[in-house]
């Protein structure tokens, strides 16, 4: 049974959506349009936390993203690789949601699972409009797939304007307790999870921001030409050196 949604953001592993395109899903909804989050795996490999608490997270997450749909496909973490079991798992959930638009994990990372997702999904989005590719669902295929920046730094196409809703992104990213810096805990130190990582985090955030003249900014890698009507919209009330 089709859940048509305009905007569907995979994440290799719970909190990957809410670290990078908090933002942008945020603004869809305050645009009234419905949105989707859909995590590979449940993060079972990661160095903190467990697969149960990882689903807790993700789904407290969810909700203050005011995400319509959360799902899982339940791919293996570490492991995943771009094989047809992989791609008809992502086939199935955008005939299932039928987005519009696609927001997935640059190809290039210095993750595995990352690259592999990212890579999964640029197959599967032409695929999932092939009739012969047959899951018992009606083909679809997104108008769109816009790829996010985790590790690996690009040049952007395009920059997302998410200052306004920068405090929730942070508190939607927050939900991930068990990854998060917690002096308390007495699991092994990551980077995530070390005491400078918000700083980090909200600086990028600052510097992406700043190359379209705004407070915090989301990047992303478009695989054609940004389409446009109105080029001269495009530019309206952005801009590095404003006037006085």
């Amino acid at each position: 049974m089709s859940q048509p949604v305009d905007v569907l953001a995979f994440g290799a592993h719970p909190d990957d959506v809410e670290l990078t395109v908090g933002g942008t899903m945020l603004l869809a909804r305050a645009q009234g349009l419905r949105t989707a989050v859909v995590h590979f795996t449940l993060g079972e490999m990661g160095t903190r936390g467990t697969p149960e608490t990882r689903r807790e997270e993700a789904t407290a997450a969810a909700a203050v993203l005011q995400a319509d749909h959360l799902d899982f496909l339940g791919l293996r973490d570490g492991h995943l690789q771009v094989d047809d079991e992989s791609k008809e798992a992502v086939i199935r959930a955008l005939r299932r949601f039928r987005p519009r638009v696609v927001l997935a994990p640059y190809f290039e990372d210095l993750h595995p699972d990352h690259e592999a997702a990212g890579n999964i999904i640029r197959k599967a989005a032409f695929l999932s409009g092939l009739e012969k590719w047959d899951t018992g669902q009606e083909p679809w295929r997104p108008d769109s797939v816009l790829y996010y920046m985790s590790h690996h730094q690009f040049d952007p196409h395009l920059i997302v304007d998410v200052s306004p809703y920068f405090a929730a992104k942070r508190e939607a990213a927050a939900c991930y307790v068990s990854q998060l810096h917690n002096p308390e805990s007495t699991e092994r130190q990551t980077y995530i999870a070390g005491s400078s990582f918000w700083d980090w985090w909200e600086g990028r955030a600052r510097h992406w921001g700043h190359q379209i003249g705004v407070e915090y900014g989301e990047p992303y890698h478009l695989p054609g030409p940004l389409p446009s009507r109105n080029p001269f919209e495009l530019f309206s009330g952005f801009g590095k050196y404003k006037n006085s």
